[in-house]
Parts: structure tokens; C-alpha cells; sequence
């Protein structure tokens, strides 16, 4: 029998996933320094200081990436662990009354000094990481039944419950989604899938519909801006320097851009016009200076990690990493979608950040260590398979 020689890990680095993620982050460093330069000018600080910022994010994201590759993800399918990290997340959730900061009139983040980190987005991932060590937890698809599953159910809705209080509606329907398509994956049928879907989309309508027709005293100061989203949503022109400000200029940016855009740092509508431009909204100026064609392929570069992600969750021997590929996919693709489709106006706003384009170092950072989680179990799988195949 020949034992072949183990070769690091970092030979087995799956270029699909990293390439587009290191291309994404530059363009996201450029656009950055695009769509702030002119307001940072203006407040007469240094056009490209929000750039440097995002470069040093981009820079540390990497070395936790980095990080996170190496480590040994078993450590993950220990209850202990995995308890602990759970508590730690709850706790740091309802600490943020006490020790958060507030923007935008909501105490969602944590000033750690070099960046404002918003715990509600690491909730997604921690809830990836516990769902596929409980539902992968004897290498067998079990069927989803609450009697098989309830811990995990109740402990994702609690989670779900307590960003919802933030008050963060959009991030926990993306739990929501996350949450049940890993469950689907687990042998929920297909049959419930689509009358939830059904559902879903019946319910979405009549409840805009009531929420719109009612007075709004009712509710509870801090969910007031739900109403004036949805509103937004039907018709952002209806008020386009009020309540529709942000929206209405949002469709002026792309309309500007057209198919092959102004042209890089041209934008018209991030000279004060655009609020958030470099954050929410930078998919906007993105189509606005380089164009429709070359939107669509940030769009497919992101997509293309998806498909990858989902791709390998199809092809993988372990149920474990199979369900992290699945998690780590539809986390990057809840978070594209929810920031585009608002963007669009198929959804409500909803304060989401376009992955790995927009500036912050929150963001950033957890989307970089989810992609080296998944990185992480690719590499693992090849490097255990060529061991095994090697031993002859």
C-alpha cells in the first residue's frame, strides 16, 4: 500500500469561487472611490479616503478568509462549540440596546473603531454552520419532521424573532429563506415548497394592500417606515423628492447610464442627488458610469459563485458540506437579490448592501468568511480524496 504525499490545502484552493470573489472586491475598491469621491470633495475631506478604508476591509476580509481556510471545520460539528458560538451571537443581539450605535435611526451596529460591525449579518452564517452540523448529523438525509428538527426550528425562529425586533425586517425574511431552503434540502417536499411559495406571494399582496388601506397609529413607531416602503415600492415618483427621493433617483442613475454608461467617475446622480450612493445604492451608480453590459457581468460574476457553490453541493459525497455549500450559496444570492430587486423596485427598500461592491467593512468581512468556509470544505473534500485515492 502506498501512503502518497499529503499536499497543503492551499493546492486545493477552487479557483471558481476565489478568482470572481478577487475581482469583485476590486471593482468594489474602484467603485467606491467613485461614487464617494465627489461627496467627500464637497465635505473637503479626502476623495479617495473611503477607498483606502475599503482597500484596508478588503485586506483584513482576506487574511479571515485566509484564517477560516485552514482551520479544521469539524470544530463546527461539536455541540459545545457550536452552543457557544450560538450564546455569544444571542448575547452580542441583545447588547445592542446598550452598546450599539445608531444609523439611520436604528441601533443596528457596533462601533469597533475601524468599522461598524452589524451583528444581524452574521446571524445568517452562524445559522448555516448550526443547521448543517444538526441536520447532517449522522451522514443520513433525514426528512424533514418536527419531531427530528424541532431544535433547530426554534432556535432559527428565535434568531429570526430577535432581528426582527432591531427593528430589521429584510434581514430576517432573508433568514427566513435561508433558513427554509436548507430545511428543503433536508427532504421537505416539493409539494409544500410550492404551496408555500403560492403563499408566500398571495400573502405579500394582500398584506401591502391592508397595510396600505389602514392607519398607521397603530403600529409601533420604530415599524412605521414600513409603511412608507411599501408605498415607495408601488410608486417611487408619487413623492420623488419626499418619501421617494432615494428610489426615483436610483431609476434616474440607471436610465442615465443606459447601455454602456458615462463613462467611470461620470456619474450625474451621486452630485447630491443619490443618498448612499457607495453603499445601498451603488449598483445604481455602477450601471449609471460603466452600463447595462457591464453591470450584468458584475451580476454574473457573483452568479457565477453561486452556481459554483451549488454545483459542488450537488456533486459532494458528505451531507455536511453539501449543506454548508448550499447555506454559503443562498446567503450570497438572498443578500444579491434582496439589494437589486429594492434597487428595481420589486421589493421594498431594505438597507442591504450589494456583496463585495459596496463600501463597508461589516459586510465585507462576513461575506469573505463565509466564501472561505466554503473554500475550506472544497478543499478538504479534494485533498481527503486524493489521500484515499492514492492509498493503493
Amino acid at each position: 500500500m502506498k501512503h502518497p504525499k499529503k499536499l497543503s490545502k492551499l493546492h486545493y484552493l477552487d479557483f471558481y469561487i476565489l478568482i470572481p470573489y478577487l475581482i469583485l472586491c476590486i471593482v468594489g475598491i474602484l467603485m467606491v472611490y467613485s461614487s464617494s469621491s465627489y461627496h467627500l470633495l464637497d465635505s473637503e475631506l479626502g476623495t479617495a479616503s473611503k477607498a483606502i478604508k475599503q482597500t484596508t476591509y478588503f485586506a483584513f476580509s482576506l487574511v479571515c478568509m485566509s484564517f477560516v481556510y485552514r482551520i479544521n471545520l469539524t470544530i463546527f460539528r461539536k455541540p459545545k462549540i457550536m452552543h457557544f458560538i450560538l450564546i455569544l451571537t444571542f448575547l452580542t443581539l441583545i447588547a445592542l440596546p446598550l452598546i450599539g450605535t445608531s444609523v439611520g435611526g436604528a441601533k443596528r451596529w457596533i462601533n469597533l473603531g475601524v468599522l461598524l460591525f452589524q451583528p444581524s449579518e452574521l446571524v445568517p452564517l452562524v445559522l448555516v454552520l448550526y443547521l448543517a452540523a444538526n441536520l447532517a448529523k449522522n451522514d443520513t438525509l433525514v426528512p424533514f419532521s418536527f419531531k427530528h428538527h424541532r431544535n433547530s426550528l426554534l432556535i432559527s425562529v428565535f434568531f429570526m424573532f430577535l432581528v426582527a425586533l432591531q427593528p430589521n425586517i429584510a434581514g430576517a425574511s432573508m433568514i427566513f429563506i435561508l433558513v427554509f431552503v436548507l430545511f428543503l434540502s433536508s427532504g421537505l417536499s416539493p409539494w409544500f415548497m410550492s404551496l408555500a411559495l403560492i403563499g408566500f406571494v398571495v400573502i405579500k399582496r394582500l398584506g401591502t394592500m391592508l397595510l396600505l388601506s389602514l392607519p398607521t397609529n397603530w403600529m409601533p413607531q420604530k415599524f412605521s417606515y414600513l409603511v412608507t416602503r411599501f408605498e415607495v415600492m408601488q410608486n417611487p415618483f408619487i413623492d420623488p423628492t419626499g418619501k421617494g427621493f432615494q428610489t426615483s433617483n436610483a431609476y434616474y442613475a440607471m436610465h442615465n447610464g443606459g447601455f454602456f454608461g458615462r463613462g467611470l467617475g461620470n456619474s450625474i446622480q451621486k452630485k447630491g442627488f443619490l443618498p448612499a450612493a457607495d453603499t445601498d445604492f451603488i449598483f445604481a451608480i455602477c450601471i449609471e458610469e460603466l452600463g447595462l453590459l457591464f453591470s450584468l457581468g458584475i451580476l454574473f460574476l457573483v452568479f457565477s459563485i453561486v452556481g459554483r457553490l451549488f454545483l459542488l453541493a450537488i456533486k459532494s459525497k458528505s451531507l455536511y458540506y453539501s449543506y454548508l455549500y448550499i447555506g454559503c450559496g443562498m446567503l450570497l444570492c438572498l443578500q444579491v437579490a434582496v439589494n437589486v430587486g429594492s434597487l428595481l423596485g420589486y421589493i421594498p427598500m431594505t438597507g442591504l448592501t450589494f456583496p463585495f461592491i459596496s463600501y463597508g467593512g461589516s459586510s465585507l468581512l462576513i461575506l469573505s468568511v463565509t466564501l472561505g468556509i466554503a473554500l475550506n470544505a472544497r478543499g478538504t473534500e479534494i485533498r481527503e480524496s486524493v489521500w484515499l485515492g492514492g492509498m493503493v
